[in-house]
């Protein structure tokens, strides 16, 4: 519940910057959907472990608030004993958050790219809209009664004044966009040919049946796609393709993102452990645990600034080590403090706060 709550909330912050592809390119609000909903595994990689964090500490508080724990404590239930199932879902979690990060993310970012590259070069979404007369290259216009799904088009008219020498207008009750070997044609049908005499200036009429237009000239093309650090796979971070000037330039990015993404999910555990010794590591507390709670959630969120600190520093240093070592220091530190014997526990928690377990 708390993955679905947070991710739909940060979802729908980030699916407004899809709103340029309805606005400008005139793409139904299907099309602006299914572009939103592929930003979701970038969203999944950083909340699965925050909402791993949120779900141990909620059900744990509701244990100690029903005091089942302080009973099974007293029964001799070890620490170890409680927290096995969590972390078992914790590893769940870490693995759902790996996948993410090594396939699901790449995969998904990719798809939107190149779908958000075909409306920009589509000639029927971009620059075909129902109402209006559209010029694009000085001397063609267009206007359309209605554009329809499919590059269909219904009532259309055409200026083709490109030729001074010898402008036509064309007419046609309907017209269909194809893409052909020579580029894209717009098979007008049923209209006709307007034509200035340019000797006795007489309009003629050349009726059709049918009649394509080459508007390849207007097609907006597609340079190849550079794919940026959430369209790559971790292999391709990690292994630069120096003949690519992207690549040459930002080698240190890459490779920091390739193992930052293999980091990811220690930060699961990291999170977990903070929050089972927040809520586990400690003494018995009658007047509840709010406070614990607030100082793990400030813990937990500088480990995770911390993390993104640090993956900016080894950009330039090459120490990539470091981004296992954030996570990993925390896992063994709080593991350690919450496993360890009540002895060793005693000298990193106050005297005053020891009690019966």
């Amino acid at each position: 519940m708390i993955l679905i709550v947070i991710t739909s909330i940060v979802w729908m912050t980030q699916s407004l910057q899809r709103i340029e592809i309805i606005v400008k390119f005139g793409q139904g609000l299907w099309v602006f959907l299914y572009l939103s909903l592929l930003i979701i595994p970038s969203l999944l990689a950083i909340i699965i472990p925050f909402a791993l964090f949120g779900a141990a500490v909620f059900a744990l508080h509701r244990l100690h608030t029903d005091s089942e724990i302080a009973v099974m404590f007293a029964a001799g239930v070890s620490r170890w004993r409680l927290a096995a199932p969590i972390l078992l879902i914790t590893l769940f979690g870490a693995l759902a958050t790996l996948y993410v990060n090594a396939d699901l993310m790449p995969r998904s970012y990719r798809i939107l790219k190149h779908t958000v590259a075909d409306i920009r070069a589509d000639f029927a979404s971009s620059v075909i809209r129902s109402g209006e007369f559209m010029t694009y290259i000085d001397g063609f216009t267009i206007y359309v009664d209605e554009a329809r799904p499919g590059g269909q088009f219904v009532g259309l008219l055409v200026n083709d004044y490109r030729n001074k020498d010898d402008p036509k207008t064309y007419m046609a009750r309907k017209a269909i966009l194809r893409d052909t070997g020579s580029g894209p044609m717009l098979i007008l049908k049923d209209g006709n040919i307007q034509r200035t005499s340019k000797d006795t200036g007489v309009v003629d009429f050349i009726r059709f049946g049918e009649l394509a237009v080459n508007i390849s000239s207007f097609q907006n093309g597609r340079s190849e796609l550079v794919l940026e650090l959430t369209e790559r796979y971790p292999h391709e971070l990690l292994n630069p393709d120096m003949s690519k000037p992207y690549d040459r330039t930002n080698a240190g990015r890459l490779i920091a993102e390739g193992h930052a993404r293999f980091a990811g999910p220690l930060y699961a555990f990291a999170y977990v452990f903070v929050g089972l010794f927040a809520m586990l590591g400690g003494a018995y507390n009658r007047r509840g645990y709010v406070v614990r709670i607030a100082a793990a959630g400030a813990v937990i969120f500088a480990v995770r600034i911390t993390g993104f600190l640090v993956q900016g520093l080894v950009e330039t240093s090459a120490a990539y080590w470091m981004l296992y070592a954030v996570p990993g220091v925390v896992i063994v530190i709080f593991a350690a403090l919450l496993f360890a014997p009540m002895r060793w526990r005693a000298r990193f928690i106050p005297a005053a706060s020891q009690g019966a377990a």
